[in-house]
Formats: structure tokens, sequence, C-alpha cells
């Protein structure tokens, strides 16, 4: 008993240094990723404007179509919040999910996976630097949708706060998922490239998931970014309160938590080929 109350506390210190180490290398991270980026002067043009030429694509395509609402809710805030999805997804793919890739041809896998540290802040972190760098084009896209007549019904602010931050956290379930599995594969180019656009359908980021076929409606329940979209949409466009979105946001919480087992065994997997196997550089 003594010997247990004396371990207790230096357990406790041990998971708190643990837990910041974790929490500087993501920090870090995230910041290489976003510097990276920045050094870059044609991202500093691509990164804000292509989400909002994906909006003002889909407007005028809904303009053209003559239609102004969905779902009863405004069409052009529907589609913001969709452009907005986009840009969360974009970052789980190329950010979170392709952080081994981004490793390997910056020719350090090799240290990644040889370091006594904890791979998932280092996937986390470049998820997060990914959505740092989404910011201003959130902002240049909310102008420019209540520039278009956007109109939104907030009326639980509290509730669609989570629900925008379920959108992002579903993101880097999904990241994480990918990143083992990515490389894994030896195409992580292909397969990124592959996903990203089949999304913006499936989970009802351009159209509503109403709207699709029961097959495909079957296939995007799967996506936790789907359920996180949809509570968002309800809460930001027509005031939905918490008894109103607490089953998609639940469901959005239980597929997060099966990509986060896919994401923990793809890891295992990696670090298995990296350490036991020797293929450090993944790519025999």
């Amino acid at each position: 008993m003594i010997r247990a109350a004396t371990e207790t506390p230096f357990i406790h210190f041990i998971h708190r240094v643990e837990l910041r180490i974790a929490a500087r290398l993501l920090a870090a991270t995230a910041r290489r990723f976003f510097l990276s980026f920045a050094a870059r002067p044609v991202m500093l043009l691509r990164a804000p404007l292509q989400p909002l030429l994906f909006l003002l694509s889909y407007v005028i395509a809904y303009q053209i179509a003559g239609q102004t609402e969905v779902d009863g809710a405004n069409a052009i805030g529907f589609l913001y919040i969709g452009a907005l999805a986009i840009d969360a997804w974009g970052s789980s793919v190329w950010g979170s999910g392709y952080a081994f890739q981004w490793e390997r041809h910056e020719g350090t896998i090799e240290a990644l996976m040889l370091a006594p540290t904890s791979r998932v802040p280092v996937i986390l972190g470049y998820g997060a630097g990914q959505f740092a760098w989404a910011i201003p084009s959130q902002i240049l896209g909310l102008i420019a949708a209540l520039l278009l007549g956007a109109r939104f019904d907030i009326a639980h602010p509290l509730v669609a706060l989570l629900a925008f931050s379920a959108v992002y956290l579903s993101s880097l379930c999904l990241g994480f998922a990918f990143a083992g599995l990515f490389i894994l594969t030896r195409q992580a180019n292909a397969m990124a490239n592959f996903l990203q656009t089949p999304i913006f359908l499936l989970a009802g980021f351009i159209v509503p998931r109403s709207a699709l076929p029961d097959w495909l409606a079957a296939v995007s329940v799967v996506l936790p970014i789907a359920h996180a979209v949809d509570a968002l949409r309800a809460t930001a466009l027509t005031g939905a309160s918490f008894p109103d979105v607490w089953r998609p946001l639940l469901l959005c919480a239980t597929t997060c938590f099966a990509f986060l087992v896919i994401g923990l065994w793809g890891l295992k997997r990696v670090e298995y080929a990296a350490k036991r196997l020797g293929t450090l550089d993944l790519t025999a």
C-alpha cells in the first residue's frame, strides 16, 4: 500500500510530462507545416482563392438552376458551409492524412519512426497546420457569402460552435485513419487524389444527402464529417437546438471512434514495417 501511494504521484507526473511533450510536438509540427506552405508564394495566392472559387462556382450553378433554398435553408448559406467542409476535408486528406508522405518527401521518415515518441501528435499536427492555413480562405468565403445574400439563423451559438468543432474534429479523425493507410498502399498521392472529390458529393458538401440515391446515402453514413455538416447546417441555417442535432452529433462521434481505431491499426502497421521489417523508407 505504501509503495502504491508513493508511486501514484510519480506516475501522474510522468503522464503530465508525456502530455506536455505531445502538445509541444503537435504545435511544432503544425508550425513547421504552416511555414513550409507559407514559403511558397503560389500557395499564398492559391490557398485563400481556391475555396472562394469553389463557392462562387456552386453559387452560380444554383442560381442558373433557380435554386434559392435547400431543405428550407438559404442556398448560399448552405453552399458556404459546404465550402467550409471542403476546406476541412482537404485538410484531412492533404494534412494529417498525408503526414507520413510529407515526412517521406522531406527525407525524415526514418528519424520519425525511430524517435522514442508517439507519432500521433505528428499526424494531428499536420492537420492542425492545414486548418490554420485555411483560416484566411474561410474569412474570405464568409464575406463573399454574406455579400451574395447568405442568411444565417443561429439561435443557439454554443450548439452551433459544437457542430462547427465537430466538422474539424471529424476531419482530424479521418486524416488520422488515412495517414497509415495511404503510406501502406505505396500510392499515397494517387489515393489522396482519388478520395478528394467524391466526398464532395457523398458527404453532402454540394447537394443535400437527402437528394442522394439510397445506395449513395447508405455509403455516406460511414463518414463522420457528413453528420457534422448536417448538424452545422441545422444549427447555423435553421436555428436548431441540441435536441434537434444530438442524433447527427452522436453518429459523428461514433463514426469518428471507428476511424480512430482504423488509424491506430494503420499506425501500428507502419511502425511494424519501419522497425521490424527494416523498410524505414516504406518503398519496398
